[in-house]
Formats: C-alpha cells, structure tokens, sequence
C-alpha cells in the first residue's frame, strides 16, 4: 500500500453520554506509513474517539470511511476483521502463557478446523517478532519479559492478523528512556511496512520525535491537525492547553529542616536490599530507578503494602512498629500507588466515598457515617485540588485520567496525612494536570508534610525534588543533590554505571 493513501477517516463524528457532549462533530484522517499523534487534555475525547473506532462504542452522528469506503463498527472482532487494533497502555497479555500462545490465543491456526499448527505459529511468531526488530524466542513465558518486550509481543499478536491500523495508547508511559527509543524503532519499521499508527501520548517530545502529524482535540472537539515539522513544543502545548504554559515545575525546596523520616537497613529479597536514607523537613525526596529497580516495592514496603523481611523506619525519631498498610495510615502517611485501575481507587464508587475512604474515622462518631460530614470534606478535597466533576456522587471510572490521579492524591488531604509517599504520580496524565499535580507536591513539603517521589521519568525528579536516589537492582546506587543532576548522570547509575567511570 503506497503511503500517503488515505487509509482512513472520520467525519463529523459525535458521541454524547446522557447529558455530557464527549465528541462534538471530530473529524480525523489516517494515511498509510503515517504516525499521528491524538492529543488534548484528559478528558478531551481520545479514548471516546478510538473506542467508537474499535466498535466499543458507536457514534451518534458522522461516518467512517476506511479506504474510501463508509464501515459500520459494531465491535472489538469487526474492527480487527477490517484491521484495527488497538494497543493499551498495558500490554493484556496472559503472564503464564509463552510468546507464542499469547500471539495466537484464541485465532490460533489449525487442520481441518482441529489440529493446531503448532510448527507454523512458531515459525511465524519467530518471523513477526524478528521484523520488529525483536528476535525473542516463541516458548518464552511473557512473565520473564521486560515491559517494552511485552508490548512488541502485543503488536506481533495484533500483526498476525493482519492489522493495517494500529491504536497506541500511551505506550511508553511505563518505560525507561532506553526502552522507548527500541520502542520508536519498532515504530519506523512498522511505518516503512505501510502500516498507519495511531500515537495517543501526553508527551510532547514523543510527538516532535516520532510523529508526522498531530490532531489536537479539547473538550470534545477538534481544534486543529498540523505536520509535526515546523512546529514547536511550546505551540504545541498552547494548541492542547489552549493557553501558554509559562512554568512547568515550581521552584525547587532547598532549605532543609529538621528529619523526618530515616529508613535503616530495609529489606525485602528479591526486590530490594539494605536500603538507608532520610528526609527531611521541607524537601522532596526522589527515588530513580528504571521498570524491575525496586523503586515500587520500596514504596510499598514503606507503607507497609509489601511485607519487609528486616530493617527499621523511623518518623521524628520514634521507630514505627506498623506491618501493613492499615497501620501505616494510623500514623497518617499516604500512599499513591501507579496503578490507580487496579489498587488505587474504587471505579463503581462515586469521587465523595473514594476522596473520604482513608479519612473514614474523621467523619464517623460511633461508628455512623454522618453523610454530610463526608460530602463536606470530599468537597475540600475537590476544591483543593479543582477536580473536574459534574457531582459528588460521580462514579470514579467515568472521570478523566488527570481527575483521577488527582482523586488519589486528594484522598490522603482528608485524614491529614503527614507523609506522602507517590509512586508514578503523573504518569498517563495530560500537561495542564501534571502541572496541577507538581504544584500541590511542591505545596505540601513547604508545608512541612514529608514527600517522597518514586518514578523512571527522571526529568520530573530533576524538576521537583531537592535529593534524587538511583536504584540498580534493588540497592541505592548513588545520590545527588539537585544541582548536580542530569538525565545522563541518573541514567548512568540507574544502569549500573559506577562513581569511577561517571563523567560529568
């Protein structure tokens, strides 16, 4: 297929969910060879927008045209049956099924309608996977593979059959620098095969990097479509904000305070190993690490979600006893966890019982939930940090990524929490929101709360903490004061790199 032939478009396309307008006439077109970024703040209408396009949903208004050819896509099966697929943000794969089981689960070829081929699946998983540049070998469990491999294997599953479009919702928000440029090279070799992506991201410099086009949608409608060359960063982020970002981190804490916490010894095998260090009054700590460093199972062992084997955490001074997370939130300490689906909040709740669920005992007297007790401190917590709702009562999954991340970080403002611990805090979440979010991190330490940053985006440890400490393979391989860091020096020690051989 030649590229620049016009594999797809959307006309006039309009989706609206009881009184809410989600898409407001959105059009959007697709050549072959071509990557074309969707992006706008959360809540814009991207996910709507590829939901109808996957047959998730199906549009109120408008028509879809795929090779000049108006479809009707009432399903998941008919739009891989016309050669869609989409890719999200993690790879749904079976964890104790090999490569090869996973690239053919449920299409699997066979003889007579009976027989699988088994000897033909492995030779065209070996084929997909070495033109993606990734010569993994079929019989391997998927629970052994890195992230950015898993989701080579999600694109050679949605490759077998035959897909010519590809939706990919945020797919570098889990991976490290490294990893997202092996990503990018799948990218361009699946571009030179004529195949037509569809990149959703919040990230600017992917877009500038990867992209030939860029659709911006805001609050249901389309704003513009641009080639990516020529154009800048900062016009980008006016065109998805809709007004000029002038700064993006707040300033960084540099006046320490007393100590607030100090961790000896902690351990928990295989995932991390005598790990020491302190915070302080008015300083945002950072933990670097790349995917499998330990970053997140110190977090959780922190708040006592993952069991520690030794070692000792102290809050001003006093040793605190607590083995579970129940305990840890007696001693008002707050825990954000990256994955806000499957841990971090409630989905069929409304935003008033999520925000109150950790400062329950606040607004309870013998046991008794006073109701307007409860409506009155979610309705701080949504002011404090301007959470778009349409009622108290709103069911968490109906709101944007940006709202939701900001519900996980409000619930702990309820019961007053005096440490926070933030695993990923803004990952999956528009500028406008991230910004939001900094501010209130920045906020609270200057307060006095403790605060501690987990996360692989290293520019946002660089940008908002006063001490940054690198993981390698579960021990603290370096710390660095804020203005002596670098992506290059984090990424060097986040790898292994050694203080002899770091060149500044």
């Amino acid at each position: 297929m030649l590229e620049g032939f016009r594999m797809l478009e959307l006309q006039g396309i309009s989706k609206s969910f009881l009184n809410n307008k989600a898409l407001d006439k959105v059009n959007f077109s697709l050549q072959a060879g071509e990557v074309h970024a969707l992006i706008g703040p959360n809540g814009a209408g991207k996910s709507t927008l590829m939901k109808i396009l996957t047959g998730m949903y199906e549009p109120d208004e408008g028509v879809i045209l795929l090779g000049g050819q108006p479809v009707q896509i009432r399903s998941i099966l008919e739009a891989q049956k016309l050669g869609i697929a989409i890719l999200h943000q993690e790879p749904m794969l079976v964890q104790d099924m090999s490569v090869v089981d996973n690239i053919f689960l449920g299409v699997e070829p066979r003889i007579a309608g009976m027989i699988p081929r088994f000897r033909y699946m492995k030779e065209e998983s070996k084929r997909l996977l070495k033109t993606l540049g990734v010569p993994l070998h079929p019989n391997t469990p998927v629970r052994n593979l890195s992230y950015s491999q898993q989701f080579v294997v999600a694109i050679a599953k949605a490759l077998s059959f035959k897909s010519k479009i590809l939706i990919m919702d945020e797919p570098s928000s889990c991976l490290s620098e490294f990893e997202s440029g092996r990503l990018f090279d799948v990218i361009r070799k699946l571009k030179r095969e004529g195949v037509a992506i569809v990149y959703i991201t919040h990230r600017i410099k992917e877009v500038m990097q990867i992209c030939d086009r860029v659709t911006f949608l805001r609050d249901g409608r389309h704003v513009a479509t641009m080639d990516v060359a020529g154009m800048s960063e900062e016009e980008a982020i006016k065109m998805m904000l809709g007004r000029e970002l002038h700064q993006y981190f707040p300033p960084i804490l540099d006046e320490a305070g007393e100590t607030l916490v100090r961790v000896q010894g902690l351990t928990k095998k295989p995932f991390f190993y005598d790990i020491d260090f302190s915070l302080r009054e008015g300083e945002i700590l950072g933990v670097a690490g790349l995917i499998g460093s330990g970053t997140s199972e110190l977090a959780k062992a922190l708040f006592g979600k993952e069991k520690r084997d030794r070692g000792s955490i102290f809050w001003r001074n006093r040793e605190l006893p607590y083995k579970k997370g129940r305990d840890a939130s007696d001693f008002r300490f707050g825990f954000v966890n990256q994955d806000r689906i499957e841990e971090g909040l409630f989905l069929e709740m409304g935003v008033n019982r999520n925000l109150t669920m950790p400062g329950l005992d606040k607004i309870m007297r013998y046991h008794i939930l006073n109701a307007n007790k409860e409506n009155d401190a979610a309705l701080d917590a949504v002011i404090e940090m301007d959470i778009k709702i349409q009622h108290l009562n709103q069911k968490v999954k109906y709101l944007s990524r940006g709202s939701q991340q900001k519900v996980m970080l409000g619930k702990w403002l309820v019961p007053q929490s005096d440490l926070y611990l933030l695993d990923e805090p803004t990952r999956g979440v528009d500028i406008g929101s991230k910004v939001e979010i900094y501010a209130k991190i920045h906020d609270l330490a200057a307060a006095g709360k403790g605060v501690i940053v987990f996360s692989s985006d290293f520019a946002v440890l660089m940008g908002l903490c006063t001490r940054i400490l690198v993981m390698y393979q579960g021990r603290i391989a370096a710390e660095l004061h804020h203005s002596e860091a670098s992506e290059k020096k984090i990424l060097h020690y986040a790898t292994g790199g050694s203080h002899d051989s770091q060149e500044t």
